[in-house]
């Protein structure tokens, strides 16, 4: 029976301007007063994987939990070993759905696949608020947004949740006006609607995603008559 394959991923947005922070890590977790904000689920057995010579009776207090002085000690030699192995040739990266995610891992038989992917793992133990610090987007299994800690460019998913709210917050609404804000937060990240012509809109939008929105079953209702009528008279 062949063996599997192991793999750790920690993401980052693609579009990131400035390198990943771990100097920021390593700041904030010298200023946490709780370490009930690490996330060990299993203190004993994940700390015995990370303590040289941990003994529970003199690490663990008698709720099971490590003092704050060595989960401090434990979070700076983490974001160590992941600054570490972000950098070494036993990582990679892809970027798709605009997060930069990085990768290592090997065959599941045996020992850990590689040192790179056991920092990686190790990194999840650390809070949120400090991967986030780093630059770090805990949940890159969602769409990237403000939602899930993305700090920089606004996103499609952005702009929709703003319409949402926008809407969604309101008892009344106002016509024109609803519209022209909603096509100003679309113009984060679409060409403006409104400030052409709508034939030209059509056409601009049909060669920046290479299709045409007429064909496609849902776009199609949201394409206007008098785009669909102009079309037919060409075709004629």
């Amino acid at each position: 029976m062949g063996a599997g394959m192991l793999t750790a991923t920690i993401a980052a947005p693609a579009d990131r301007a400035e390198p990943l922070d771990f100097d920021r890590g390593r700041r904030m977790i010298d200023e946490i007063a709780d370490v009930a904000l690490f996330e060990f689920g299993d203190p004993e057995s994940q700390l015995e994987q990370l303590v040289d010579d941990f003994d529970p009776d003199v690490h663990l207090d008698d709720d099971g939990l490590p003092s704050l002085d060595l989960t401090k000690q434990v979070g700076q030699e983490i974001v160590d070993a992941l600054e570490e192995a972000l950098d070494s040739r036993e990582t990679s990266f892809i970027t798709v759905a605009g997060y930069k995610v990085y990768i290592s891992g090997g065959p599941s038989s045996g020992d850990t696949p590689t040192d790179a992917a056991d920092a990686i793992w190790n990194a999840y133990y650390l809070p949120d608020a400090v991967l986030r610090a780093m630059g770090f987007i805990p949940d890159y299994t969602r769409p990237l947004s403000r939602t899930n800690g993305n700090p920089g460019h606004v996103t499609d998913t952005d702009v929709v949740n703003a319409i949402a709210l926008g809407l969604g917050t309101k008892s009344k609404r106002s016509g024109a006006d609803e519209l022209e804000w909603i096509a100003d937060t679309i113009g984060a990240v679409r060409p403006h609607p409104g400030d052409r012509d709508p034939r030209e809109y059509h056409e601009e939008f049909t060669e920046q995603h290479g299709f045409d929105p007429a064909d496609a079953t849902f776009l199609n209702g949201y394409v206007s008559e008098e785009v669909h009528e102009e079309g037919t008279k060409d075709d004629e």
